[in-house]
C-alpha cells in the first residue's frame, strides 16, 4: 500500500501546474501517452447539454417522449435493437427532430437570435413561405392583410399576440400561420392540404447599414450557385424546424424603379435566378401601386409633365397604370438576367419568368384597422381598385405560392 500511495503521489505531482511543467520540460511528461486525458460530456451530462451537443446537423438526434412525459434522454434515430423512435420503456414516441437552429433555441441568446419556430412532426404537413423585400415595402402589412382577407377582420389591438409579433423582428424572421389549411400542388400533379406558414423577415436590399444583403457575388451559373444566397437567408430557408418551399419578394412601387436602380435590379435578378435553380417556388409582388397612381394624378392636376413615362403617367384607368408598371418590372428583370448571361431555368423551353398574372402580381395591402374598414366600404365601385379586387389579388397570390417546384 505504501508503494501504491508513493506511486500515486509521484504521478499526481508530475502533472501539478507549475511554470516548469510544459511540453519539452524535463519535469513534464516524457511521452504523448503520459498527457492527461480530457473528456467532454456528450451523453452523460444533463438534458440541456445532451440536446445541445449530442449528434450533428447531418445526423440529428430524436427527442423521445412516452405517455406524454419527457424521458429526459436523447436517443439516436436507430437504436441498437433496430427500433426507431422508441423509448426505453417500450412505448411509442412521437419524433421531434432538433436541427442546428432547433438546438440553438435552447441557448441563452435565443430570444435575440432566432424566432419561435414550431417543431414539425412525421406528417410534414407544413408549407413555409419566406417573405422578402426592401425597407418600407410593406411585408408585415401584406401578412396582416392576407390574414384579414382570410379571417374577415383585420388584427386589432385586442389581439395582443399579433401586436407583440408585429413589434418584434427576430434575426431569422417572424412566423405567422394562416387560419386554415390550403391545397399545395406538387410537380407530380397531386394535391395535399397543408398548413401554410409565412415568415416575415428583416428588410434586404443594397443599402448597407439599413438592409440585409440581397445576394452574394457568386454566379447563378456556378456549380456552387446556392452560395449566392446570403448566409442569413440560407439559415432562414434551411432552418429545419420550418421547411420553406416558396419565396415571395415584394417590390416597393414608391421606391426608385428597378429600371433606374441598376444595382438593385442586378442583385435581385441574381437572387431570383439562384432561387429558381435551387427549385424554390418564386413569386413577385408589387406593393403601393394605388398610392403611386394617386400621387401621379395629383401631379398631373397641377400641370406636372410626365412624358408618358411608365410609373409617372397615371393613364386613364388603374388597370392600365398597373399593367404597364408590372410589364416594365418584368422586362427589367429579364433584361438584366440576359445581360449577365444568367437564366431562371435549365430548360430553354421553360415558362417565361416573371410572367404577369402568374408569377408577379399587384398586391394591395391595408396598413391598419381603419384602412381596412375604409376599403371594406368600397365593395361595388365601378372603378378599381376596390375591396373585392384587393381580396382577389391576395388570394391569387397565396394560391401561386402554394406550389412545390422540387420533385419530392
Amino acid at each position: 500500500m505504501a508503494d501504491l500511495a508513493k506511486g500515486y503521489e509521484s504521478e499526481r505531482t508530475m502533472f501539478r501546474p507549475s511554470r516548469t511543467n510544459y511540453p519539452g520540460s524535463r519535469f513534464g511528461p516524457k511521452t504523448r501517452y503520459d498527457l492527461p486525458q480530457r473528456h467532454k460530456a456528450y451523453g452523460n451530462a444533463d438534458e440541456i447539454e445532451a440536446i445541445l451537443f449530442s449528434g450533428t446537423s447531418l445526423q440529428p438526434q430524436v427527442w423521445g417522449t412516452a405517455a406524454g412525459e419527457s424521458t429526459g434522454v436523447i436517443s439516436s434515430g436507430l437504436s441498437n435493437s433496430g427500433n426507431s423512435g422508441q423509448t426505453s420503456g417500450g412505448g411509442e414516441s412521437t419524433p421531434r427532430v432538433l436541427s442546428t437552429a432547433g438546438r440553438s433555441l435552447l441557448s441563452q441568446t435565443a430570444d435575440q437570435t432566432l424566432a419561435e419556430l414550431p417543431l414539425i412532426n412525421e406528417r410534414n404537413d407544413v408549407h413555409g413561405v419566406l417573405v422578402l423585400g426592401g425597407k418600407g415595402c410593406g411585408k408585415t402589412s401584406f401578412v396582416f392583410s392576407l390574414l384579414a382577407s382570410l379571417n374577415g377582420a383585420y388584427p386589432g389591438l385586442q389581439n395582443k399576440e399579433m401586436m407583440q409579433k408585429k413589434k418584434e423582428m427576430p434575426a431569422y424572421g417572424q412566423s405567422y400561420e394562416l387560419p386554415s389549411e390550403r391545397d399545395v400542388h406538387f410537380l407530380s400533379g397531386t394535391t395535399t392540404p397543408m398548413r401554410i406558414m409565412l415568415t416575415d423577415t428583416l428588410p434586404c436590399g443594397t443599402k448597407k447599414g439599413e438592409e440585409q444583403p440581397l445576394s452574394a457575388s457568386v454566379s447563378p451559373n456556378s456549380t456552387q450557385h446556392y452560395n449566392a444566397i446570403p448566409s442569413w437567408m440560407r439559415i432562414t430557408l434551411r432552418s429545419g424546424n420550418l421547411p420553406h418551399y416558396a419565396v415571395l419578394f415584394l417590390i416597393d412601387a414608391t421606391a426608385t424603379p428597378l429600371w433606374e436602380d441598376h444595382q438593385r435590379c442586378r442583385e435581385l435578378a441574381r437572387l431570383l435566378s439562384v432561387l429558381k435553380h435551387s427549385q424554390y417556388t418564386v413569386v413577385l409582388g408589387v406593393t403601393k401601386l394605388y398610392q403611386v397612381r394617386e400621387d401621379r394624378l395629383k401631379q398631373a392636376a397641377y400641370g406636372v409633365e410626365h412624358g408618358k413615362e411608365v410609373g409617372k403617367d397615371p393613364r386613364s384607368s388603374y388597370e392600365g397604370f398597373v399593367s404597364r408598371y408590372i410589364d416594365k418590372v418584368s422586362a427589367s428583370i429579364q433584361a438584366k438576367t440576359m445581360e449577365n448571361g444568367w437564366s431562371f431555368s435549365k430548360d430553354d423551353e421553360a415558362q417565361v419568368f416573371p410572367l404577369p398574372g402568374v408569377t408577379i402580381f399587384d398586391v394591395p395591402t391595408w396598413s391598419s384597422v381603419l384602412d381596412y374598414q375604409a376599403w371594406a366600404a368600397r365593395r361595388g365601385t365601378p372603378e378599381l381598385p376596390n375591396f373585392k379586387y384587393a381580396n382577389s389579388q391576395l388570394i391569387r397570390l397565396i394560391n401561386a405560392l402554394c406550389k412545390r417546384s422540387n420533385p419530392e
